[in-house]
């Protein structure tokens, strides 16, 4: 069963870890340039995710066993690293998206690496199947991490990490509400993790001038492949439909609305705000659904398994 108190812990944990490593790199060094405000949201984001999940206690596998860890071990250390390594000046953008690309391209593999879908049982995909479901899924990654990069780039600012910040918390819930309570859960130590770095990125970037266009290319590059890792473990591996998932995989997207004409040199406050109401509307009608889905076929079920739990035995 979800533990609410338990989760709640472990995002307090999470947030509290990223943020003041951001803040004590940043305040340490008297002059510091994005390539630092960088490496310490790296660095927050990683030791706060170590926390997080360690507090939420998932239990995870090495090697891994299943989807989650390596979602988890592998997907999630290795999108840190590159973001690492594309943070540094001398490091070519070309060179970076390469490794960007590259990766989107292979997570699908890695998470369904071992699983029925890649094996010879008669629940297996053929080759065609196989092929067609991992170009997409990694396309559908490529393309959303492209573009977002792109937006937060054009227009800097912590609305875009927020933005994406939303539909992981979706993401979570939804996943729970399907019935995989354990990938859902892998959602809350992220999401307080990424919030609680972008917020303090933001504030440290108000004491330079160097750092005043936050874009925060790590924030967005571990966002959207959580996101997705979350999405992909929780649609192969648990009951979440492919319409949810898409759904809360392209909501950020919707921030493009605010680049018409009519609305991108309003106030950047003003924009923000519309964005994350933009991006929170498809996300509210899916959480709605889910919430029916769930009331209906799985809350009778988990009534049941109460009521034969705590029903006292009869006297003979």
């Amino acid at each position: 069963m979800p533990e609410p108190l338990l989760y709640l812990k472990a995002m307090g944990a999470a947030a509290i870890v990223s943020a003041m490593i951001v803040l004590a790199m940043v305040t340490a060094r008297r002059h510091a340039s994005t390539t630092w405000l960088n490496f310490s949201c790296v660095l927050g984001i990683g030791l706060g995710l170590v926390v997080g999940y360690g507090v939420v206690s998932l239990r995870l596998a090495w090697p891994p066993v299943n989807g989650l860890d390596r979602f988890l071990t592998i997907t999630v250390p290795l999108t840190i690293g590159i973001e690492l390594i594309a943070g540094f000046q001398n490091v070519p953008r070309r060179v970076a998206w390469l490794l960007r690309m590259s990766l989107a391209a292979t997570i699908p593999r890695i998470l369904l690496h071992g699983s029925v879908y890649l094996g010879d049982s008669a629940e297996g995909w053929t080759r065609w199947q196989t092929g067609s479901a991992l170009v997409v899924c990694g396309a559908l990654l490529a393309g959303v991490w492209s573009l977002l990069s792109w937006l937060s780039q054009r227009s800097p600012g912590i609305s875009i990490p927020l933005a994406i910040c939303l539909p992981i918390l979706c993401a979570g819930l939804t996943v729970i509400m399907a019935g995989y309570i354990k990938g859902g859960a892998a959602a809350f130590p992220l999401v307080a993790t990424l919030v609680a770095t972008t917020i303090a990125a933001r504030l440290m970037s108000k004491r330079s001038v160097a750092l005043a266009n936050l874009s925060a290319p790590a924030i967005v590059g571990v966002g959207v492949v959580g996101l997705f890792g979350l999405l992909f473990v929780g649609r192969f591996f648990g009951r979440l439909s492919t319409g949810y998932a898409l759904v809360i995989l392209l909501a950020p997207l919707l921030c493009w609305v605010t680049e018409i004409p009519q609305l991108r040199h309003r106030k950047p406050w003003l924009v923000g705000s519309l964005r994350l109401v933009l991006v929170a509307i498809p996300l509210l009608v899916v959480l709605a659904a889910a919430k029916r889905d769930f009331d209906r076929d799985m809350a009778p079920l988990l009534g049941k398994i109460q009521a034969s739990t705590f029903r006292l035995p009869r006297e003979h």
